[in-house]
């Protein structure tokens, strides 16, 4: 399978987009002042008890949001970790379940019985073999064994524990206020996680030197683009072609999507697609190109959340299987709800935040976009 990631920085943001064979298969946009993953010492300036939540000041404009089962008192110092960019009005979300991830490992300090090994490590020996290790050298925190992991040395595995339980260590003790650990941006983030190999392709200069410093321990094949063509041109990549609503189907059909603050509505339609056999059959492959191109969607845009999507009526209970098997299957391994087809030809499904959605980051880091994420013409 050939992989690139492209890596562009422009317009206030770090875009990078993944290929898989040919094909874009995942668009992230980060925001150069990204405060997702960040570690701060905070105070608690408000305590609403009603909610079991609470504001605290980090050292951001406006205090962040933090929900909490403890016992919170105002005025508390207490270590946080920002699970939600500020949007607009909105403030950052804080959890105190602090989550520290390695290239092998995450280390969760405050959930001592929690330990895991990624679903996608499959054989049962090599599961064992990877307990065995990380058992071996006692702990006090939550552990989870990244896909990563899977196939590397002792030494290497037990020099990655070693990190990041210092590196905790230091995060713990360090007494300043506000800012304390900076999580990696998001290139970074991505060649830290690679299981497969990769081309990398760079146009910043800055960027291209920090990946390259970062990257010995990875060695990772980097290139650095110089050229006057757009990287993302080169590539027939145009990012405000991903935020319009409608997304054609090769069939002829078509997909409507709109967000709104609340959720995320999906309207399935056949288009000009007009067939060959029967209604049911029409009705069928559109639906299941639908659900293909859909999941596509989701990740594309980053949205996470409540999401409605209406498919095209269908009365045979096994196209309706057919189809949810269909959405199902793209979204292996992912955090997704996915419910059954109702009456109404609807369903309902939930997917989990990782980081703020494409439109929400463009229009965050635009001011001409006047709120509908579209980037400035001088940007592809």
């Amino acid at each position: 399978m050939s992989q690139e990631i492209l890596i562009s920085n422009t317009a206030g943001t770090t875009q990078i987009a993944v290929i898989k064979n040919n094909q874009l298969a995942e668009i992230i946009v980060e925001r150069n002042d990204s405060l997702l993953g960040n570690i701060y010492k905070g105070q608690i300036t408000r305590v609403l008890p009603g909610m079991k939540a609470a504001f605290v000041d980090i050292g951001l404009k406006q205090p962040a949001f933090l929900q909490s089962d403890c016992s919170i008192y105002q005025g508390q110092i207490l270590l946080t970790q920002v699970i939600k960019e500020p949007i607009k009005n909105k403030q950052a979300r804080l959890t105190t379940k602090i989550s520290i991830p390695s290239r092998y490992i995450v280390l969760l300090p405050y959930s001592p019985d929690l330990f895991k090994i990624s679903n996608c490590i499959k054989s049962v020996t090599e599961r064992q073999r990877l307990k065995n290790i990380i058992l071996s050298k006692s702990s006090e925190h939550g552990i989870i064994i990244r896909t990563a992991a899977e196939g590397v040395t002792d030494k290497l595995l037990l020099n990655d524990l070693d990190f990041v339980h210092n590196l905790w260590q230091d995060i713990k003790y360090t007494r300043t206020n506000s800012l304390i650990y900076k999580e990696l941006p998001m290139y970074l983030q991505i060649i830290r996680d690679l299981v497969e190999p990769f081309k990398i392709k760079v146009d910043s200069p800055e960027i291209f030197k920090k990946i390259t410093k970062f990257d010995k321990q990875f060695e990772s094949d980097i290139d650095y683009y110089s050229e006057e063509r757009p990287l993302f041109d080169l590539y027939s990549i145009n990012i405000n072609r991903l935020l319009e609503p409608k997304v054609k189907l090769d069939s002829g059909g078509y997909l409507i999507i709109e967000s709104t603050e609340a959720m995320t509505v999906i309207d399935v339609n056949t288009g000009s697609y007009i067939g060959k056999n029967n209604l049911a059959e029409t009705i069928l492959t559109t639906n299941l190109e639908a659900a293909i191109t859909i999941a596509n969607q989701l990740k594309l845009r980053s949205i996470s959340g409540i999401i409605i999507i209406d498919f095209i009526d269908m009365r045979d209970e096994k196209h309706k299987q057919q189809v949810l098997d269909t959405l199902k299957q793209g979204f292996i391994n992912e955090h997704v709800k996915i419910s059954k087809i109702s009456k109404l030809g609807l369903v309902e499904m939930s997917r989990k935040y990782t980081r703020d959605s494409l439109e929400q980051v463009l229009c965050e880091s635009c001011s001409t976009c006047e709120g509908r994420g579209i980037l400035p013409l001088n940007v592809n």
